[in-house]
């Protein structure tokens, strides 16, 4: 076992941390402290979702610490730090074959993510620039028209442009919030690609993909509604995917995370490979996905940039998309775009871009069609996501919007009081229901978010308040809610392990009740991709919890008709503008936040950065 005292006395760093910077500094005895302090920070800021570690951000200055000064740690300046580094065995530059990679903006990789980085850049890159094929403008125009109906509104139809982009290039980033059509799109896209296709006589092999079992889920409900409504052939409608698949399982896990069947030595036979959530990829994953992908195979992602990124290393929507969330091509390729399709609001010189590159593959959806124009959730969201603090405080407390409301902590208030009766409202029915399909039609129409997991605000405490609350109000038989027991009836569940034989994932989720069918046995239901109701007993389900409230991580990629977001009473790093914004857009109807308003102010103003180079590869315009 390998460790460094002077690390482990800051209290910042894990065992693993402490264990590989003194396994890196033995391996370099030039200048261990030097290596070792730069190794067990890169360790840390990798498991904190960091790709890499920026030297220059830390150089000539004390580490924080948890301990007393004598626990501070000085790190040399950058330039005696860079040098100590590439004169060590352990640290090599790009292209080297060493432990460390540090490259020439003083950003410290472990070598295997540099090389995720560098082979998903050339192959994102090498797509942006591939040969655009030769098409009849014309007869694409009229296709173009009869499968995507134009908003009266709409100077330009971003759903046709996303759809000319998919067929011009075999990468096609949509981002947007929820409610901007991303899936209604996609589905046309599909069609669209499939008839250009029909005249070549070969079929077409699409895959659909999302990084959860959850997301998987909702993309095949969403694609399936979408399909049944498109003015085209039932031969194109059969041939677009009726099931979506996890990364994982559209590879083909060996059972180690960063092994698949398909990889860059055996790729996935496919032409057209949609991924959903694109935000909650990270990138090892993204990274292997594309390798494993032929250069021919056309790769869509879905995704709002503007969520929380994978709960590993890396922002890899957010660094295609870029600081920029705006539409803007070379002029080259919005000649081509033209004429297909002209754009209108593309005109103005400033809005155009010098160069090709990544950028044309891109293509930013701004309207919502879920909410109405008196509606405060888009408001809400997109004040939170461009860190106007102030503007977002006088939103959610001046009452403006009948959609969103404020509940205040006050001094010496009681907390359970002000939630008390919104519980009762909402999941005392869940005891007292006896059809499952209603119950969890229930389930999705009401959702307690919490920032923290554990604490009187966090996911542990309000499941107490909810046991609390209930117990009070029912009034026996069915009705009972025994926090002390592990079954019972209304029970709601989330799963938290993905069963590929139960075909139940991460994040699914269901409702425990007593099984008219089964002589009133306990039986956790769920609902499946084809819509049929699925009983399973409790005692096979994977790992789960009771899901009255859950956390706004685990609840990405789902939506309830009503959202309660609880955030602490205290300020805390966990609190950022991008948590906030997917608490506030899981909501489809109503948003309650329960919050002092200095919690709310420091969230907005507190964006996750995550450090990486791939913007720079990229070469993505700001």
């Amino acid at each position: 076992m390998y460790t460094v005292p002077f690390l482990e006395k800051t209290g910042l760093f894990t065992s693993i941390d402490i264990q590989f910077a003194g396994f890196m500094a033995a391996l370099s005895p030039r200048d261990d402290t030097a290596v070792a302090v730069a190794a067990g920070l890169t360790s840390r800021h990798i498991r904190n979702g960091n790709v890499c570690f920026n030297l220059a951000a830390h150089a000539g200055g004390n580490i924080k610490t948890e301990s007393d000064p004598p626990g501070n740690i000085k790190c040399p300046d950058l330039k005696k730090w860079r040098n100590s580094l590439l004169k060590s065995d352990i640290v090599g530059k790009p292209g080297e074959y060493r432990p460390l990679i540090l490259d020439d903006k003083n950003r410290l990789y472990l070598f295997r993510y540099w090389e995720y980085e560098k082979k998903l850049a050339e192959a994102l890159v090498e797509r942006a620039a591939q040969a655009l094929p030769e098409i009849d403008a014309t007869a694409v125009n009229k296709r173009l028209e009869r499968l995507f109906p134009q908003e009266q509104d709409e100077q330009t139809s971003w759903t046709k442009v996303a759809a000319v982009v998919a067929l011009l290039k075999r990468l096609c980033v949509i981002s947007g919030g929820p409610g901007t059509g991303k899936t209604f799109a996609v589905a046309r896209i599909l069609a669209f690609l499939l008839e250009q296709h029909e005249d070549t006589g070969n079929e077409l092999k699409i895959f659909l993909a999302a990084p959860t079992g959850k997301a998987a889920s909702r993309l095949t409900e969403s694609i399936a509604r979408a399909r049944e409504a498109l003015p085209c052939t039932a031969d194109i409608k059969n041939a677009i995917p009726s099931a979506g698949l996890t990364i994982h399982r559209l590879l083909k896990s060996k059972g180690q995370p960063s092994r698949f069947v398909y990889n860059e030595n055996n790729r996935l036979p496919a032409d057209v490979v949609v991924v959903d959530e694109a935000s909650m990829v990270d990138l090892p994953l993204m990274s292997k996905l594309i390798q494993a992908l032929s250069p021919a195979t056309r790769l869509i992602l879905l995704g709002d940039a503007n969520q929380l990124a994978s709960v590993e290393a890396g922002s890899v929507l957010g660094d295609i998309c870029g600081e920029n969330r705006t539409n803007r091509f070379s002029g080259d390729f919005l000649n081509k775009i033209n004429s297909i399709y002209p754009v209108s609001t593309m005109g103005e010189p400033s809005s155009l871009l010098d160069s090709p590159g990544l950028h044309d593959c891109r293509v930013h959806f701004y309207k919502n069609y879920r909410f109405d124009e008196q509606s405060g959730i888009p408001e809400l969201s997109q004040l939170v996501s461009q860190g106007r603090a102030e503007e977002v405080v006088k939103l959610v407390t001046e009452k403006k919007h009948a959609d969103v409301r404020w509940l205040p902590l006050k001094p010496g208030e009681s907390f359970f009081s002000l939630i008390e009766k919104k519980i009762v409202h909402h999941y005392d029915k869940l005891t007292w229901e006896t059809d499952p399909v209603t119950a969890l039609d229930g389930m999705n129409r009401f959702k307690i978010l919490c920032a923290l997991n554990h604490g009187p605000y966090g996911v542990s405490g309000i499941n107490q308040m909810v046991f609390k609350a209930l117990g009070s109000t029912s009034k026996g038989g069915r009705g009972s809610v025994d926090r002390h027991s592990l079954w019972y009836h209304g029970r709601p569940l989330l799963i938290r392990k993905n069963d590929y034989q139960l075909e139940l994932f991460n994040g699914d989720m269901g409702i425990v009740m007593e099984d008219p069918h089964n002589r009133g046995e306990l039986t956790a239901f769920f609902n499946s991709n084809n819509g049929e109701l699925r009983r399973i007993p409790p005692y096979r389900l994977p790992a789960h919890e009771t899901a009255y409230a859950m956390t706004i991580h685990k609840s990405q990629g789902s939506e309830f008709d009503e959202v309660l977001m609880v955030l602490p009473e205290k300020d805390t790093p966990i609190l950022t503008r991008e948590l906030l914004y997917t608490g506030i857009t899981r909501a489809r109807r109503n948003l309650s936040i329960l919050s002092p308003e200095s919690v709310i102010r420091l969230a907005v103003s507190r964006q996750i950065e995550r450090t990486s180079g791939l913007r720079d590869l990229l070469a993505i315009p700001g």
